[in-house]
């Protein structure tokens, strides 16, 4: 669809560049089938580049590529506030 815009990508440019954020407070979860509990961790640090349906992240030592369907949830862990959801998958 164009000109709709993703609300995921635009929240996660937001953390990475607006100076009011610091991005090593925040968390994105995201489903990574194989992992322990079939779910993963990153810091908002570690993200690479922000594309229109997903990102990269630097994930041990690689970069992988994450699309937004895969993302669990996106909190401050400093203040636990979270500030996405996913609807279809539980924390």
């Amino acid at each position: 669809m164009l000109g709709k815009r993703n609300p995921l990508r635009a929240l996660l440019n937001k953390i990475i560049w607006d100076s009011r954020f610091n991005p090593e407070e925040y968390e994105v979860i995201y489903v990574s089938r194989g992992a322990l509990g079939d779910v993963e961790k990153i810091s908002a640090d570690k993200i690479i580049k922000v594309w229109s349906r997903g990102f990269d992240a630097a994930v041990s030592g690689k970069t992988r590529y994450i699309p937004f369907h895969r993302i669990v949830e996106i909190k401050n862990t400093k203040t636990g506030e979270v500030l996405f959801r996913s609807r279809k998958y539980s924390c």
